[in-house]
C-alpha cells in the first residue's frame, strides 16, 4: 500500500472540506486530481505533508503512520512560488535541497538539465518569469529521491516548451516506479500524463479512470457542470 486514507475529516473555519473520506493507492503511477477550486486539493497535500492536522482519520504512507519522519523519508512536495527566496539563485536553491537530503552533486546536475534550469542556474530568483520559477520548483521537488511526489499546479504559467519538459519529467518519474499525484486545471495535460483520476466531490475522495472515449475535461464537465 502506497497511500491509505481512512475516514479523513477536516474543517476550515467550520466549513467541512473532507467528511470521513477514504482513498487507497496500491500501485505506483501517475494520478491527477479533478475538482473545482476550493474543493480541498491543496488542503489534502498539506495534510499529507503534516502542514495541517486532520480533525479525524488515519493516514499511512508506505505502511507507516503519517508523521514527520515518514513524510521526510517518503514524500517530495512541490508548493507554490512563495517558498522561493528571491535573493538566491536556482543553483543555491538546489544546493540547499541537496544538502538537506544528502543528494549527490551529479544528481543535481542531471535534474537541472532535465528540467532545463541550467540556462538560468546562476540568476537570482527575483529576476525570473513565472515559468522559470515553476520549473525551478519542479526541479527542487524531483531532486528529492522520494517514492511519493506531490505536485500542486506544476503546469501553471508554462509556455508550450516548458509544458513538454515538465510533462516528460512527470512521465519519467512514473516509469521509474514512483507515485506522482498532480493537481492541475490544465485538463488537456492531465490526459497526456494519466488516466488515473482522483475526484474530490461532496467532501469525498474517489479514485476512477478516464477512458479513451472520455477525456478528463469531459469527466469534469459530467461531474461538476
Amino acid at each position: 500500500m502506497i497511500l491509505e486514507i481512512k475516514d479523513l475529516s477536516f474543517q476550515f473555519r467550520k466549513q467541512p472540506i473532507f467528511t470521513a473520506a477514504n482513498l487507497a493507492i496500491t500501485q505506483p503511477g501517475i494520478y491527477a486530481f479533478v475538482a473545482p477550486n476550493g474543493s480541498g486539493k491543496t488542503t489534502l497535500f498539506n495534510i499529507l505533508t503534516g502542514s495541517l492536522r486532520a480533525d479525524a482519520g488515519q493516514i499511512t504512507l508506505l505502511g507507516q503512520p503519517l508523521n514527520q519522519a515518514s513524510v521526510y523519508t517518503h514524500v517530495a512536495y512541490m508548493q507554490d512560488i512563495s517558498v522561493l527566496y528571491p535573493y538566491l539563485t536556482a543553483r543555491e536553491h538546489l544546493q540547499l535541497i541537496a544538502q538537506l537530503h544528502k543528494v549527490p552533486a551529479e544528481r543535481v546536475t542531471a535534474v537541472a538539465d532535465a528540467l532545463q534550469v541550467t540556462e538560468f542556474l546562476d540568476k537570482k530568483v527575483r529576476k525570473y518569469s513565472l515559468g522559470m520559477r515553476q520549473r525551478l520548483l519542479v526541479a527542487m521537488t524531483f531532486l528529492v529521491d522520494a517514492p511519493l511526489i506531490l505536485l500542486d499546479e506544476p503546469l501553471n504559467g508554462l509556455d508550450p516548451v516548458s509544458l513538454k519538459t515538465v510533462r516528460q519529467a512527470i512521465i519519467a518519474a512514473g516509469e521509474q516506479g514512483k507515485t506522482v499525484i498532480v493537481s492541475s486545471h490544465n485538463l488537456d495535460e492531465v490526459d497526456r500524463i494519466t488516466k488515473d483520476i482522483i475526484v474530490i466531490q461532496n467532501q469525498q475522495l474517489n479514485l476512477t479512470k478516464s477512458t479513451d472515449a472520455e477525456s478528463a475535461e469531459q469527466l469534469y464537465t459530467a461531474l461538476f457542470e
